[in-house]
């Protein structure tokens, strides 16, 4: 989203704007490091178009991807961030008049199964840890308590989730820890590619029946922190 991306790009220098496909990808330098931004937009089909398009178009040597989730984990609170350990779908398999079957993806180029997780590697997540230690987040509300910076996993889906039954049932079958819309679809494209990548999500809600109007009052807040980590992790890039 807008609030997502706009922080970071604020403080780009020597900005330029190129469209491919109506997307348009803001290159320059942020933290001294020659970046390329993009927003995707929301859902899995969007992230992947534009992370596929970023890789044939400006060959990074690394993907990071950013933004706002809801989370599962019951310790983790409005505006905490959740560096994605590892990812997977929800929202992906078999689906019978009794449950929804979860199968790993396919791999179109060597025909084999993808692992049912997508690892980020862990050189990046090193450098995220060591980054959390030297920026101060924001707070959601004067009285919150300070955010904090932790790992974890991810789940993916092209919904978003207000529900606690299936916060429960994703706590249960992958032991999750946040839930959002992209970062799974991000994360096979990278996997497919070869190319080390890591998702960081900050909290923005608790998924359950609170969470859209959760989402609305704190999304801005919570994307800035993330964003924040962001900025810290590229100034720490080799």
């Amino acid at each position: 989203m807008t609030e997502e991306v706009e922080l970071l790009q604020s403080q780009l220098k020597g900005a330029k704007t190129k469209e491919i496909l109506g997307f348009k990808f803001k290159t320059g330098k942020l933290n001294g490091k020659k970046v390329v931004l993009a927003e995707t937009g929301i859902g899995k089909a969007n992230a992947s178009i534009v992370t596929a398009l970023i890789i044939k178009e400006f060959s990074p040597k690394t993907i990071i991807f950013t933004g706002v989730a809801g989370a599962v984990n019951p310790d983790l609170n409005q505006g905490d961030i959740l560096i994605g350990r590892r990812l997977s779908y929800h929202d992906y398999g078999r689906l019978t008049n009794d449950s929804l079957k979860f199968y790993p993806t396919r791999n179109p180029h060597t025909k084999q199964l993808n692992p049912q997780f997508f690892l980020s590697d862990s050189t990046l997540i090193t450098v995220a840890n060591k980054a959390a230690k030297g920026i101060e987040l924001k707070k959601i509300t004067a009285d919150s308590p300070q955010p904090r910076v932790s790992a974890g996993t991810i789940v993916t889906g092209d919904t978003f989730v207000a529900s606690s039954i299936a916060v429960a049932g994703f706590r249960k079958n992958y032991q999750a820890d946040a839930t959002e819309m992209e970062g799974a679809a991000v994360a096979q494209i990278c996997f497919q590619q070869n190319l080390p990548f890591l998702i960081i999500r900050s909290i923005s809600d608790k998924a359950n029946e609170a969470a859209p109007a959760d989402f609305q009052t704190f999304k801005k807040v919570a994307a800035d922190n993330s964003a924040i980590l962001v900025k810290a992790i590229i100034k720490n890039l080799e």
